[in-house]
Formats: C-alpha cells, structure tokens, sequence
C-alpha cells in the first residue's frame, strides 16, 4: 500500500487542473488579467476561468473583472454582460463566440 500511495496522491493532484468532463468544456488556454493569472476552459457558449496564483484576501469584484478580460483575451469570445459569477477561486461565465 505504502508505494500505491504516491501515484494515487499525483493522479488526484492533476485533476484539479482539469475541468470537469461533465462540463464539456474541451478547449484550454491561460491568460493573465489584473494581476491575476488564469487557466480557462472554454467551449462554444461558457467558460470557467480558475485563478492559479496565490494573493493574500484577493478583491472578488476585482478577480471577476480580471477572469472576465483574461477568458476574452484566451478564447477571443465576447463574455456575455451579467454572466460572470463565482468566487476568488473559480468564475464561470457565459460566452458570445460570434465573430463579425
């Protein structure tokens, strides 16, 4: 059990940096905006940017607004207005990928 242990601990690890396959979200990019660094999983219609830096207490209108420019900046999608929500760690939004 003892050498078990440590490949289980990695595989669990790595799955925090995934999105959920239930979400179907199948695209994957970083970005960074406000100070804040990102990974964003994206498909056609919403996406969920995750913060991976750390700050001390981080602002939740500040973090919203950066997830907001850095999922427009890695999925050249529009974020549809009022979409955004979520916490300091995870902001899910909905997006508008019309071009033109």
């Amino acid at each position: 059990m003892k050498h078990f242990a440590p490949p289980l601990l990695i595989a669990i690890l790595t799955a925090c940096n995934t999105a959920h396959p239930l979400d179907g979200l199948d695209r994957k990019g970083t970005a960074s905006a406000g100070g804040h660094d990102f990974r964003i999983n994206w498909n056609a219609e919403s996406a969920q940017a995750t913060r991976t830096n750390p700050a001390w207490r981080p602002d939740l209108a500040g973090v919203i607004a950066a997830a907001v420019a850095a999922t427009e900046t890695a999925t050249a999608c529009s974020v549809i207005p009022g979409s955004a929500s979520g916490d300091i760690a995870l902001v899910n939004m909905a997006l508008d990928c019309r071009s033109g």
